[in-house]
């Protein structure tokens, strides 16, 4: 970890709908039979992409990135765990995802929410483990050319 603030980086963030993934992605898994009505399938929400020149990365909101681009065939994979309502305030989660879905660039630009955020402001603050992967996504940017030194 840096002995320092965080710096204005100038890199946007533009989170994923991750809710509204799980809303269609339950429905259709209702509608085949696979899940119940009290079952719903949830992915980890929190993830968001960065557009650098004509790609886009991948990260979630701990500072983990993918530093390969979204590609067709390098796609954000979003896994599903099935959560169980019981009644009475009682749920089941399965720890083991039941289902993927994978989303290239151009399919993952209709899931993306409207308002982008600063990197500085995505990433959680909590700790050395994730100033240093604020710090890890920061360097990156530099190598790939989002982030020039004099932004410092």
């Amino acid at each position: 970890m840096r002995g320092r603030g965080r710096m204005t980086t100038g890199v946007l963030v533009y989170p994923i709908d991750v809710p509204r993934i799980n809303e269609e992605i339950t429905k259709e898994l209702r509608d085949s039979g696979k899940l119940e009505d009290n079952e719903v399938a949830e992915a980890t929400d929190h993830e968001g992409i960065i557009r650098h020149d004509d790609n886009i990365y991948w990260l979630d909101e701990e500072g983990v990135i993918a530093c390969t681009p979204v590609s067709d065939d390098l796609p954000i994979r979003l896994d599903f765990f099935k959560h169980t309502d019981k009644g009475e305030g009682k749920t089941t989660f399965c720890v083991i995802s039941q289902w993927g879905a994978n989303f290239g660039p151009e399919k993952i630009e209709d899931y993306l929410k409207d308002d982008a955020v600063p990197l500085e402001s995505y990433v959680r603050r909590f700790g050395a483990r994730l100033e240093g992967n604020f710090w890890g996504v920061v360097d990156f940017m530099r190598d790939i050319g989002a982030i020039s030194e004099e932004e410092e």
